[in-house]
């Protein structure tokens, strides 16, 4: 009896199923381009419009000067459809019945996610109060590369060469590995090296926010103390923060501060090195750990500890995440003097990194203290509960008695930064325990899930798999959920939201908890993961299961996200010409910062000035360096104006924060013009020069 022939799969309905795969995605971008508060969020308007173009379609300005798109939706389907097969095609998948089916599975997850997402959309509108329509609004920049990494990674990777062994840390496969990992650390570094210094060049560089910590430097081997001017005496009434006070041997060779900007960049990019080990070390696969090490060079909310909103370039956090990585992978091998040091170098960064070490501690202990069988085990939960400890003892002592005491007995100057919930640690506390639910409504708000979704999904939600770890940092997100930065335009009553905090640098401490989280759920079997039912949902729903996939879609996730969230050129706000984030705002030569130069020639380097900010920048050298603004300061005695010993003020009315254009609007040529003379103008009216017309000796220090 003859055996029968195996029946063939038909064709038709994976076939069908990619049609709808694509076709519901290309609807979603199609929504996406044409409602203007959603493209808004993704690129600037020149950038919108090309892309429309390239597809098909148009924007269309109407009478009243607003701009709507009006997107192909073949040219769209055509992107994604074409691609897809292509691609397929070129990594030899072979387009058989059976893969042609394995294919529209590996899609399974894009096609119910945009499906879901355009339901979410109809139905939006039905909700009473409209906050489902601004939360899908507000994410849309997340959720739509989302859909592009889950379509793009479903695309097979052609066949590999299989790990060496985990256990062979000399394996040609890891040191190729590596070696990949350093080319591209290197690489990022030089361009954002060159980024910050074309903005220094260009007189686009804060002080208060960046320069003054070179001034530290300056100051402190002058012996004018730990300190800039702006202060209100040594720089410790403002924070534990004396980490950059390991780069003075440096400075004293090189004292500029692109050192600072230099080494900053550098150690963002050796993040990538201990993220590589890490992530070898959970999944087995080199890899897998390459792809996660690139989706850290790739992740936008990095990109703003680098170059921020405002171009707030440089935050001494940078130097303290490679102690955060380090001390994780170092504590990981059991060498608990090298994890304690690294820790250690991490709390001199700022005193709430404190709450990321005590998490830290408590996740290690957590992990670590019901394992009988090894004593290494219960060595390092002994360990972490003692760094746990020792970070609750740190930050209490800097909150509560260090800082106060450099402050006169004032409380911390960030206690401001949680509005109505209280000015002190002690407010805080009383709030938190007498109203509870006023708290949890805030860290249950739309925000709080909003900053969820910037900090995990640009990873591909990978950390998500590990709550235990990204438990460790639960205090420090708990600490940005409660924020309410707000600012007070032109005197209003009317509080503005600013953007979510991880668009500022007060989430840095929290990269590191979350590339942890990341690298172990790389993982492909654990008892902490999916098991059971959630399993097999995940496995109907085509979720990646194997390290190399996961990583690659942290890496695709990383980098479209970074179209729409980074400032760096793997950002669409880089290439927009008329953007003000753009490389032709920011980054192109401009006779602003030439002609400070010609200014500041003049000016004695024994001068004591006072100037606005941005200029501020080229005055740290100086015998002092003040503040010219509306911001009284304890240098002057809380009093609007200048110090008495002011030698010289510079008034920058070429920036765009600039509240003075002409010589008629300056405070001392007011109120004092008997004291000011107004020094001849060689700058169009760029930069305004005042003397003091009598000038003795400084007053005693």
């Amino acid at each position: 009896m003859s055996r029968k022939s195996p029946a063939r799969r038909p064709v038709l309905l994976p076939g069908l199923q990619l049609a709808a795969t694509t076709a519901l995605a290309a609807t979603m971008l199609w929504v996406v381009f044409s409602e203007t508060a959603c493209w808004q969020q993704l690129w600037p308007t020149d950038i919108h419009s090309q892309i429309l173009n390239w597809t098909g379609g148009s924007l269309r300005t109407d009478a009243a000067g607003r701009q709507h798109g009006q997107p192909a939706f073949v040219g769209l389907w055509l992107l994604l459809a074409l691609p897809l097969l292509t691609t397929a095609l070129l990594h030899r998948f072979r387009l058989t019945s059976s893969s042609l089916a394995d294919l529209a599975h590996r899609c399974r997850s894009c096609l119910v996610f945009a499906t879901v997402w355009l339901l979410l959309w109809l139905l939006a509108p039905l909700e009473p109060s409209g906050s489902l329509t601004s939360f899908l609004t507000a994410s849309i920049s997340l959720t739509t590369a989302l859909l592009l990494a889950l379509l793009l990674n479903a695309i097979p990777a052609p066949a590999a060469i299989p790990d060496s062994a985990v256990s062979d840390p000399e394996s040609q496969q890891t040191s190729r590995g590596m070696l990949l990992v350093l080319l591209a650390a290197c690489c990022w570094q030089t361009v954002s090296f060159q980024l910050n210094d074309r903005l220094y060049d260009n007189l686009l560089v804060p002080h208060g926010d960046s320069a003054m910590y070179e001034e530290h430097l300056w100051n402190t081997w002058h012996g004018k103390g730990f300190r800039s001017y702006l202060d209100q005496g040594l720089f410790l009434g403002e924070h534990i923060q004396v980490v950059h006070l390991l780069l003075l041997p440096l400075h004293m060779l090189w004292p500029n501060y692109l050192l600072l900007e230099w080494i900053a960049s550098a150690c963002l990019a050796s993040c990538a090195v201990p993220i590589f080990l890490l992530a070898r070390r959970w999944s087995g696969s080199t890899t897998a750990a390459v792809w996660l090490a690139f989706a850290w060079l790739l992740y936008f909310p990095m990109h703003y500890l680098d170059i921020a909103i405002d171009l707030k370039t440089l935050r001494p956090s940078c130097y303290g995440l490679p102690a955060l990585f380090w001390g994780i992978e170092t504590a990981e091998r059991r060498r608990l003097k090298t994890a304690g040091l690294c820790f250690f170098i991490a709390l001199l960064t700022q005193e709430d990194f404190a709450l990321i070490t005590g998490g830290i501690g408590v996740a290690l202990w957590c992990l670590h203290f019901r394992s009988t069988d090894q004593r290494q085990h219960r060595q390092l939960a002994r360990w972490g509960a003692g760094l746990a400890v020792a970070s609750v003892a740190w930050v209490l002592l800097a909150v509560l008695v260090v800082i106060p005491a450099f402050r006169d007995g004032a409380v911390v100057h960030y206690s401001r930064y949680f509005g109505d919930l209280g000015n002190s640690p002690g407010d805080l506390v009383k709030t938190a325990l007498t109203q509870p639910t006023k708290v949890a409504a805030i860290l249950c708000s739309q925000r709080t899930l909003l900053y969820v979704l910037v900090l995990t999904l640009p990873v591909g939600l990978l950390p998500l798999r590990k709550p235990l770890l990204l438990g460790a940092g639960l205090a420090t997100f708990a600490m940005l959920s409660l924020i309410q930065l707000g600012n007070d335009p032109a005197g209003s009553q009317q509080t503005v939201e600013l953007p979510p905090i991880p668009y500022h640098h007060f989430h840095a401490p929290l990269l590191p908890v979350i590339f942890w989280a990341a690298a172990a759920g790389l993982q492909s079997r654990s008892r902490h993961t999916l098991t059971g039912r959630l399993q097999r949902i995940s496995q109907i729903l085509a979720l990646p299961q194997q390290p190399v996939e996961r990583a690659r879609l942290a890496c695709l996730c990383a980098a479209l996200t970074a179209v729409s969230g980074s400032l760096l050129p793997c950002g669409a706000a880089f290439w927009s010409e008329h953007g003000a984030w753009g490389w032709s705002q920011l980054y192109q030569p401009n006779t602003r910062a030439e002609l400070l130069q010609q200014v500041l020639a003049k000016i004695p380097a024994t001068a004591r000035v006072a100037s606005t900010d941005y200029v501020h920048t080229r005055l740290t050298h100086y015998d002092r360096s003040y503040d010219y603004s509306d911001y009284v300061r304890a240098v002057n005695n809380y009093r609007p104006g200048v110090p008495a010993d002011t030698d010289y003020i510079i008034i920058d009315t070429g920036h765009r924060y600039s509240t003075i254009r002409r010589p008629q609007e300056i405070r001392e040529l007011q109120t004092e013009p008997e004291l000011w003379e107004l020094l001849p103008d060689e700058t169009n009216g760029l930069f305004l020069v005042l003397k003091r017309r009598s000038s003795g000796s400084h007053p005693a220090e």
